[in-house]
């Protein structure tokens, strides 16, 4: 059953409402061919996002890419994630506020989850360099730093958190990769939870590719658009004005190839409905799915959108709400403690040091 209702989906667009409302001047423009492939062919999924926006959510019939047909233009994203006003949505929604502490603590255990990805593809020598891009508050780019002796740059466009990087001693830049010319090539890359706020995919990818030196790595993992589908309710729960793309493991071969990538790795192990990829460079492939794919993705979809309004059907009264709730709030509780003390025992931040023994008073012998 998905987890978010019709009726409890209201009451988060509810809540956005001030915050929408506070970015209707932003500058929006309407995309009329797919980025990756330039097909015009394409099927609607949604005519809003999760948020209340009325932007269009649209599948490439040709290669398969998942695009916000309407949306901010890249000028505007650069005030959308600037401002903060990218966390103070997805807060409203969540109902949770996120800060940058939390961000960090996070950041932690997935650090050393993409570290173990990525260990047996990264080359050691002597000024290797790194790129975190849309690295946030740096721990990822500080954690792969310690752990391979590199010199770790993040490039990311919200203020505060390239501030918090700096903090950590990690070079810091505001600004996106379609824009970023640096003077040197890294050896490692990566797009960590990222690749769906990219407001160019083709030229950034592109970029990515340009920028690794020869052997590099890339690193990029994507949220499986199908399987949130599944898990939280169809398209217009799922879609974003904050995620101008999305894949999924049945096109992500596809859009990879078409950009110059040849996929090493592929892991499913770390976070539910993530894949992970570890990437070099390769030969530009066609940019093509199969139709019989797509049309399967189509056909998902429908079956989801389906089941998802018969649940208007079932009364969600504030019963049913708190009983949800209630087993949400103490899964996410077991689920951060235990992500916490790994992370602990991840890191070597002198703030984190006695993080650990007070985490494992708490969780006895679950540790």
């Amino acid at each position: 059953m998905p987890s978010i209702h019709p009726a409890d989906l209201e009451r988060r667009r509810s809540r956005c409402r001030p915050v929408i409302e506070s970015l209707r001047h932003l500058a929006r423009e309407t995309q009329g061919t797919c980025n990756v492939c330039g097909s015009v062919h394409n099927a609607v999924l949604a005519d809003a996002d999760r948020y209340g926006f009325p932007i269009r959510t649209a599948l490439c019939t040709h290669c398969g890419l998942i695009y916000m047909a309407d949306r901010f233009t890249p000028e505007a994203y650069a005030d959308f994630y600037g401002s903060g006003a990218y966390r103070s949505i997805s807060s409203e929604f969540n109902g949770a506020r996120q800060k940058i502490a939390g961000i960090q603590l996070d950041q932690l255990e997935y650090a050393a989850h993409v570290i173990a990805a990525v260990e047996p593809y990264v080359r050691r020598r002597a000024g290797a360099q790194l790129l975190d891009v849309g690295g946030s508050t740096g721990i990822v780019a500080r954690q792969f730093a310690d752990h391979f002796e590199l010199a770790a740059t993040v490039l990311d466009p919200a203020v505060r958190e390239v501030a918090a990087a700096r903090e950590l001693g990690v070079n810091g830049v505001i600004g996106s990769v379609e824009t970023y010319q640096p003077a040197e090539k890294y050896d490692v890359v990566l797009l960590c939870r990222s690749i769906e706020h990219l407001c160019d995919l083709r030229r950034a990818l592109e970029r990515i590719r340009e920028l690794l030196q020869p052997g590099g790595v890339f690193y990029c993992d994507v949220i499986d658009y199908l399987e949130s589908c599944r898990v939280l309710g169809p398209p217009q729960v799922v879609s974003k004005v904050d995620h101008c793309y999305w894949l999924c493991q049945e096109t992500a071969p596809v859009i990879f190839g078409a950009l110059g990538f040849e996929i090493v790795s592929v892991n499913v192990s770390y976070e539910p409905g993530v894949v992970g990829y570890v990437l070099r460079r390769g030969e530009p492939a066609p940019a093509e799915c199969p139709t019989s794919t797509v049309h399967q993705i189509l056909r998902r979809i429908r079956e989801l959108d389906a089941d998802w309004r018969q649940l208007a059907r079932v009364p969600h009264d504030l019963r049913h709400r708190a009983r949800r709730m209630g087993f949400r709030f103490k899964r996410q509780v077991r689920l951060a403690a235990r992500r916490l003390a790994a992370a602990a025992d991840a890191i070597q931040l002198p703030e984190f040091v006695n993080l650990r023994a007070a985490i494992r008073r708490k969780l006895g012998n679950n540790t």
